[in-house]
């Protein structure tokens, strides 16, 4: 009996791929930042929310986990304006739009 349990917990943690990729994307990122690596770990995390934009756009909500947060529109959205924001918060960070690189 207990083998079921494991087993259906394996599969349940399995289901949810979308977020766990999203989370090492981010965790990632978050390493490099520690790591005095700003603008690479911001735009690793950025990119790992476009990532989960485009995932919650294009699989079903089911198969999207815990990604589907709420309607599909506003959780692109969300995810979306979330990793361009931390990317282009790195941009200034590294100093691109003031003109000096």
């Amino acid at each position: 009996m207990a083998t079921d349990t494991t087993s259906g917990m394996g599969r349940r943690i399995l289901a949810e791929w979308p977020i766990l990729a999203v989370l090492a994307g981010v965790g990632f990122g978050t390493s490099l930042v520690v790591g005095d690596h700003l603008f690479t770990g911001m735009a690793v995390m950025g990119l790992s929310l476009l990532s989960a934009a485009a995932l919650r756009l294009f699989l079903t909500t089911r198969a999207a986990g815990t990604l589907a947060i709420r309607r599909r529109a506003i959780d692109v959205a969300a995810y979306g304006l979330l990793g361009l924001g931390l990317i282009v918060l790195g941009l200034l960070v590294k100093g691109v739009f003031s003109g000096s690189v």
